[in-house]
């Protein structure tokens, strides 16, 4: 057979097997042939739960200024990774135990389960008590029914083959412990470790070491704890481990080395709470058995346990994170009557006739994505800043990535603070690290730009800032430059001796006696005023002398 003839038969079988595969698919459904070519490697994640509770307004104690805070911003985390979160917030004794209950039933066929609490803890012995906010402690008997039992939520994630995480940031300065400590020696401050020797596939966290006590945090911000965890949480493809490690880190520079979170872990391999999914062609082991036939297509994964609510919430989420006008109407598409569309369009309002601005900018300058050199080279006016953060600014999301490529010295934070503080922003003392007063300052100030909220900077937004504020920073610099008034004491010291006896005839004109004779000679006039200045002086001299010398003896 010659080259041409093998050819021209294996092109008739090729043409042949296409009509074959173009038929078979004919006979399937659009969306299956989608699910064929689109099924991931390993099956979708597992169902995975969590529970998260902070409690602030305590009754018998003074409240607490963050755990509801940082409660609510966990559990927002968590839900944008997956999670079916079971939430409460400031819960009494019989609604702790209640909401316990319904993470135990949530538990049941989950592959992980979280818990996060933030609020009042003590430890008594080796048990440790979370504190709901009715509790009243007077003796260490009133902790097994006015406090639940930290084993008790680990009973519950234990039951079934898991992944179990405990997450306490408990540690906080307490009363309770206080009120206590007078009547049982046992009671220590801070919590106490927990083993996991015993259990395999545990991860216990504190907010600082056992038997410590961990800061609360300024007002109106997180936790230093949960600021950091915040931080690290949604990190993809990076173990749990890793994440707390990454905690520790920035909780022990943030407090200036006062403050060391624990972990003690049992879990064999990695447990990563923002896996990536991985898709890969269809399985080749699917064959198609005819042409006509039904074609037998393989096992669909169980569908990822989020409701369609559930994905309105997440697409807003991700849309919000960021703010463009390209993800506002990406969410109203999906979801033009969800729950967010209102917001949605409102939003896309403000940013679509931002768009002329961008041409407005010098050319150097373009479009949304500005290099730092061309950042630089714009000149430092408010109208300026302004257009920056109204249109090129609005396509760059701040993070710890974009802020350690800046390379800020500590004099240029500092800088950074003095110009948040004259914004009218509160960063609170000027150091040379961004500490969690420094970045809800940050965040602040970017809700008034209308930017993303992370807390940190980029280089068009630190550009804004400085022209935001530079009028009001340059006359701060001028009140510092000017030179102090000399203190007037100098000038008292410097006087001569005679305004001091002159002085002293004043205080004794004081005397009734003296005071007439004085008027007696200024009414009779004399030769001069000179004269009677004299006069004054020698005879108020001589009877202060006698005066003197007969107190003295």
């Amino acid at each position: 057979m010659s080259f041409a003839t093998l050819g021209s038969a294996i092109s008739a079988r090729f043409a042949i097997l296409r009509g074959l595969v173009r038929r078979a698919f004919a006979a399937v459904p659009a969306g299956l042939a989608v699910l064929l070519f689109s099924l991931p490697a390993q099956a979708v994640p597992e169902r995975r739960v969590a529970l998260v509770i902070g409690n602030s307004a305590y009754t018998a104690v003074p409240r607490l200024a963050n755990p509801q805070r940082d409660a609510t911003a966990i559990s927002a985390a968590l839900k944008r990774l997956g999670f079916e979160v079971v939430e409460g917030y400031d819960l009494r004794m019989d609604e702790m135990t209640g909401i316990v209950r319904e993470f135990a039933q949530k538990l049941d066929g989950a592959k992980a389960g979280v818990v996060y609490y933030a609020g009042h803890g003590i430890a008594v012995g080796d048990e440790n008590y979370l504190i709901p906010v009715d509790a009243s402690l007077k003796s260490e008997a009133d902790l097994d029914f006015r406090a639940v039992n930290v084993q008790l939520i680990l009973r519950q994630m234990q039951r079934d083959e898991r992944v179990n995480v405990l997450i306490l940031d408990a540690c906080r300065d307490n009363p309770f412990a206080t009120q206590l400590a007078a009547r049982s020696r046992s009671v220590s401050r801070g919590l106490t470790a927990i083993e996991t020797q015993s259990a395999s596939g545990i991860l216990i966290a504190f907010a600082t070491d056992p038997r410590a006590t961990a800061l609360d945090g300024e007002k109106d911000g997180n936790s230093p704890f949960t600021s950091a965890l915040l931080k690290h949480i949604e990190t993809p493809e990076v173990s749990i481990t890793t994440v707390m490690d990454r905690v520790r880190a920035d909780v022990w520079e943030s407090t200036g080395k006062k403050q060391k979170p624990w972990t003690n872990s049992s879990i064999i391999g990695e447990f990563k709470l923002n896996p990536t999914l991985k898709l890969a062609a269809v399985d080749p082991s699917v064959t198609i058995k005819a042409i006509d036939g039904a074609v037998p297509a393989p096992a669909a994964p169980a569908p990822v346990g989020l409701d369609r609510a559930q994905m309105d919430v997440r697409m807003w989420e991700t849309a919000e994170r960021g703010n463009t006008a390209g993800d506002y109407k990406a969410y109203l598409d999906a979801f033009p009557t969800g729950q967010f569309a209102a917001f949605a369009k409102n939003r896309l309002a403000r940013l679509e006739p931002a768009a002329p601005v961008v041409a407005a900018l010098p050319a150097a300058v373009g479009a949304a994505a500005l290099s730092s050199a061309a950042v630089a080279a714009l000149p430092a006016s408010r109208e300026t800043g302004q257009a920056v953060a109204d249109a090129a600014m609005k396509g760059e999301v701040a993070s710890a990535e974009t802020e350690a490529a800046l390379k800020l010295s500590a004099k240029d934070r500092r800088e950074l603070q003095r110009r948040l503080s004259l914004a009218g922003f509160k960063p609170g003392k000027t150091s040379p690290n961004f500490g969690p007063s420094q970045r809800n300052a940050i965040k602040q100030w970017q809700t008034t730009r209308e930017l993303a909220a992370t807390g940190f900077l980029a280089p068009m937004q630190v550009k804004a800032l400085r022209a935001q504020t530079e009028p009001a920073y340059q006359r701060a610099l001028a009140e510092e430059a000017k030179p102090a008034p000399a203190p007037r004491t100098r000038a008292v010291a410097r006087e001569p001796a005679e305004p001091q006896v002159r002085n002293r005839g004043v205080a004794y004109e004081r005397d009734p006696v003296i005071r007439r004779d004085l008027e007696r000679e200024r009414a009779g006039g004399g030769n001069s005023a000179t004269g009677a200045a004299i006069f004054g002086t020698i005879v108020g001299g001589a009877i202060g002398g006698a005066l003197g010398g007969g107190f003295r003896r």
